[in-house]
């Protein structure tokens, strides 16, 4: 921790030197000849390592990480995440509150733009609940919209999901997801690779984009403009040999934007999280059987607009042409018949 609080001293020559004298506590042994030998370390950053007297700073960053209920997670720790140690200017290590589990390896980004249409929003919570229902880890960057969709899902399913953050574990941001924070530290990990007190600037969130795709196989991109943070996460995807797939959208929506165009680049278009399986892993989806919720649909006017994907109240109010007490009254029927869902927000869904 100290070592990379010098000014100057990136991952890249935090690499050189660890590469170089084996561990940090080594390089603060070097002598100042030894360490302007190592390729990006100038006269001053060496003198700036032989000078360093700050421990009782970073002694102190350390007990109130603990007490925060997070940990510091090295490359060298048998917990930190494989694929992250190949990527192009790994980071050294992690701050990280909650668990990372070996079954995170089989890990998914969700991604998309902060201002999400309604269709982006439903698209993201259901891909991301189906691929936690088979074992895929959600990785995604707590932002709002989409990135707060897809962790919702993951959270509500029961599944495990990573928050990438551009700020300190200490450093709720967005403030409204507090609660969510919260929950995936108990179905994952909140993750940075920046120190506490750290705030939410914008030059933070492209460097924390490579470790969205660094976590992940894949690289699901539902709703983006051509210049965005999406944008630079995909291209970092690329990159890193992970794949780019894409969730099409209405062609008058602004938000359609950037997946089609990342599919007309060659990325691959995606319905559902089978056609992410599909590709990483080979996995085909049976046909689904024809269930008991499903053979009540025509029989209900409002049941009848429901499926697995998640549908708010007042969709299901316009789509229907009843009046919102009879909705509301046929829902808690369909709902003591153990035949549909509602999930925060006022969405509902089927019965599985």
């Amino acid at each position: 921790m100290a070592l990379r609080s010098l000014p100057g001293l990136g991952v890249v020559i935090f690499g050189r030197l660890l590469k170089k004298f084996s561990s940090p506590e080594k390089v603060f042994q070097a002598s100042y000849d030894q360490l302007v030998l190592v390729k990006g370390v100038s006269p001053a950053l060496a003198q700036a390592i032989k000078n360093f007297k700050d421990w009782p700073l970073w002694d102190a960053a350390l007990e109130r990480l603990l007490k925060l209920g997070g940990e510091v997670i090295t490359c060298a720790d048998p917990r930190f995440p494989a694929a992250l140690k190949q990527i192009p200017y790994a980071p050294p290590f992690l701050y990280v509150k909650g668990t990372l589990l070996p079954r995170d390896d089989m890990a998914v980004a969700v991604v998309g733009t902060r201002k999400p249409s309604y269709y982006g929003r439903r698209a993201s919570y259901s891909l991301a609940g189906d691929l936690c229902r088979h074992q895929v880890t959600v990785v995604s960057g707590l932002a709002r919209g989409i990135d707060t969709a897809a962790h919702q899902a993951a959270v509500d399913c029961g599944g495990r999901t990573l928050a990438v953050l551009g700020c300190g574990l200490d450093v709720v941001y967005p403030p409204e997801n507090k609660d969510l924070s919260q929950k995936i530290t108990r179905h994952g990990a909140l993750i940075s690779e920046f120190a506490l007190g750290t705030r939410p600037e914008a030059r933070n969130f492209p460097i924390r984009n490579r470790i969205i795709s660094g976590l992940s196989r894949g690289v699901v991109v539902v709703e983006a403009g051509i210049q965005s943070g999406t944008h630079i996460t995909a291209n970092y995807a690329l990159e890193q040999g992970r794949e780019v797939f894409a969730v099409p959208g209405p062609i008058d929506l602004p938000g359609s934007i950037g997946p089609h165009r990342w599919i007309q680049q060659g990325a691959k278009l995606i319905r559902e999280a089978a056609d992410v399986l599909e590709e990483l892993t080979g996995y085909r989806s049976a046909p689904a059987p024809e269930s008991q919720s499903e053979n009540v649909r025509p029989e209900d006017p409002v049941a009848a607009h429901l499926s697995h994907t998640p549908l708010q109240l007042d969709e299901l109010i316009r789509f229907s042409g009843l009046p919102a007490p009879e909705v509301m009254s046929r829902l808690t029927l369909l709902e003591l018949q153990g035949l549909i869902r509602e999930l925060p927000g006022k969405f509902f869904v089927l019965s599985e």
